[in-house]
C-alpha cells in the first residue's frame, strides 16, 4: 500500500470516529513533500525563550491564588471550564499530624498552583496555568510542559483528573516542575492566521487572534521558570492526541529548546489532504482550517505539518512517540482495571476509541518509516517508538505512556536512566496492585452480553411504539 493510500485510511478512520466521546483527536498524513530547510540546533545553555522574538519573556504571571474562592471571584475563567480546580484546592477541612499543619476547604494544596498568566501576544488574554512544584531540589529542578488534548483541559479531559500525574511527577519523581496550560481548546496550540468568534478570548472577553505557539515557546518559559525558582535550563514538552503533533512541531521548529519530547497517540501530519481530518477537530470549536493556517496546501500549513518536516528531528534528541492499533486492550475490556466489570463501558472504546487510535497508528507508522529512512533512530537520537499491539484512544494508555516515556524524558533532563526505569516499574506495579480489575470474573462471554442486546431491542421497540402513537 502506498503512503498516500495509508494517509487516506488514517483520515477515514478519524472521520469515522465522530461524534467524539473519547476526548481529543488526531490528524493524519503522508511522509512526502518538499525539502525542509536546514535548522541550526540551539545550545543547551541559556535558552529561557526562543530567541529573536519581540514577545520573548513578556508573559506576566499573577498568583498563585491562595484559595479557590479567590480564584473564582476573579472571574477570568468560566467556572464551567474549571473542573481542574478540584485537584488544586482542598475539598474539606483537614490536618496533617506528621507535618503539624492544617487547612480549610478551598485552601490551595501546598505544591499545587493556579496561576493567571497574561499574554501580550494574545492582546492581554488571561490564561489559567496549573503548576506542580518540585518537592526536592526545587532550585535545580527541570520543567516539564504538559499539554492537554483537544479540549485544552477545559472539560473533564485533563492530566489532573484522568491520570496520576500529580503523584507521579510530584511525589514519586519529586524533583521536576510540571506546567499545564488549562485553556486552548481545539487550538492545536499554534499561531492562528485569523481571528475566531469562539476561541480567542478569556471569560472577560479579552483577547485577540490566538498565538499559542508564541505564548508557550517565547512568552511563558522564562517568566515561568523564574517564578518556579529554578536555575535549570532543562525542559521537556509532552502532548497527547491533538497535541501529540504540537510537541513534535515545536521540537522541529526550535531544536534544542526542549531537552526531551513526548508525543502520545498523536499524528504528525495535519495539512493538505489531511486538512479534512484536522477540520473535524476545529469543527468542535466552530472554527476553520483557513482561520488557523490558511490554505491547506499553503506554506503556513506545510510549516506546521510535523511529518513534512520530520527531517528537522535530526536536531532533537530524547523523543518518545507512541500509538496502538485500536484493538481492545487491557484497559478497554470489562475485566480490566478501568471498567472493573462494567460491560456497557466497552461501547466507547469499541467505537470512537478504536477508530481514532487506528488512524493514529497509521500516522505513527508513517512517521517511523520516514525517520528510519532519514537515519533518525534510537541509536542516533534516542528516538523511541512504542507501538502497542492493542489499545484504544483513551487516557489509561496515556497514563501508561507517562510512565513508560519517563526513562527517555529523564535522560534528556539529566537524570539517571536506571533510576528512571525503576521509578517507572514501581509506578506500574503500584497501580496494578491498587487497580487489579476483575480478571475472569469481569470477562464478557457472549452470554453476558445478552442483557445488552435485550436492552437495545426493547429500546427500539419502545421508540417504534412511541412513533406509532404520535402518528
Amino acid at each position: 500500500m502506498t503512503r498516500r493510500a495509508y494517509s487516506r485510511v488514517a483520515a477515514a478512520a478519524v472521520a469515522a470516529a465522530l461524534p467524539l466521546s473519547v476526548i481529543s483527536v488526531i490528524g493524519a498524513g503522508p511522509a512526502f513533500g518538499g525539502e525542509a530547510q536546514p535548522v541550526a540546533a540551539q545550545s543547551s545553555g541559556e535558552k529561557s525563550a526562543v530567541p529573536g522574538s519581540q514577545y520573548s519573556g513578556t508573559a506576566t504571571i499573577h498568583g498563585p491564588f491562595p484559595t479557590r474562592g479567590e480564584a473564582e471571584d476573579d472571574g477570568y475563567v468560566d467556572e464551567s471550564k474549571a473542573g481542574w480546580r478540584d485537584y488544586v484546592y482542598q475539598a474539606e477541612d483537614s490536618a496533617s499530624a506528621e507535618e503539624g499543619t492544617y487547612w480549610s476547604a478551598g485552601d490551595r494544596y501546598t505544591r499545587m498552583e493556579e496561576l493567571k498568566v497574561t499574554s501580550q501576544a494574545m492582546g492581554g488574554r488571561e490564561i489559567p496555568v496549573v503548576t506542580i512544584r518540585a518537592k526536592n531540589n526545587p532550585e535545580t529542578a527541570p520543567t516539564i510542559y504538559l499539554l492537554n488534548g483537544a479540549d485544552g483541559g477545559e472539560g473533564g479531559a485533563n492530566w489532573l483528573k484522568q491520570t496520576s500525574a500529580v503523584d507521579f511527577y510530584g511525589n514519586r519523581i519529586g524533583n521536576v516542575n510540571v506546567v499545564i496550560p488549562m485553556a486552548g481548546a481545539f487550538s492545536y496550540y499554534t499561531d492562528w492566521q485569523s481571528p475566531t468568534s469562539s476561541l480567542d478570548t478569556d471569560a472577560h472577553g479579552v483577547g485577540t487572534t490566538q498565538k499559542w505557539e508564541t505564548f508557550l515557546t517565547q512568552e511563558l518559559p522564562g517568566p515561568m521558570e523564574d517564578h518556579l525558582g529554578t536555575s535549570s535550563g532543562k525542559r521537556a514538552i509532552i502532548g497527547m492526541s491533538m497535541t501529540g503533533s504540537t510537541s513534535l512541531i515545536y521540537a522541529e521548529k526550535y531544536p534544542g529548546f526542549y531537552d526531551a519530547v513526548g508525543s502520545y497517540s498523536g499524528c504528525a501530519a495535519t495539512s493538505r489532504e489531511f486538512s479534512q481530518a484536522t477540520q473535524l477537530i476545529l469543527d468542535r470549536g466552530n472554527a476553520s482550517f483557513e482561520q488557523m493556517w490558511g490554505d491547506p496546501y499553503g506554506q503556513v500549513a506545510r510549516d506546521n505539518d510535523a511529518l513534512l518536516n520530520a527531517e528537522k528531528l535530526a536536531h532533537q534528541h530524547n523523543i518518545y512517540v507512541s500509538s496502538a492499533t485500536g484493538l481492545l486492550g487491557e484497559h478497554d475490556v470489562s475485566s480490566g482495571d478501568v471498567l472493573n466489570g462494567n460491560v456497557f463501558g466497552m461501547i466507547t472504546p469499541m467505537t470512537d476509541g478504536l477508530a481514532i487510535e487506528a488512524g493514529s497508528n497509521v500516522c505513527t507508522h508513517l512517521l517511523k518509516s520516514t525517520t528510519d529512512d532519514l537515519g533518525i533512530t534510537e541509536a542516533s537520537n534516542n528516538l523511541v517508538y512504542n507501538m502497542r499491539n492493542a489499545g484504544t484512544h483513551q487516557w489509561a494508555y496515556w497514563q501508561d505512556d507517562m510512565w513508560e516515556s519517563w526513562p527517555v524524558i529523564a535522560q534528556g533532563l539529566g537524570f539517571d536512566v536506571a533510576e528512571a526505569q525503576r521509578q517507572t516499574s514501581e509506578a506500574q506495579a503500584d497501580h496494578l496492585e491498587a487497580n487489579p480489575g476483575m480478571g475472569a470474573e469481569g470477562s464478557t462471554p457472549v452470554s453476558s452480553l445478552l442483557p445488552v442486546f435485550d436492552a437495545v431491542e426493547q429500546g427500539s421497540a419502545d421508540l417504534a411504539e412511541l412513533n406509532n402513537a404520535e402518528q
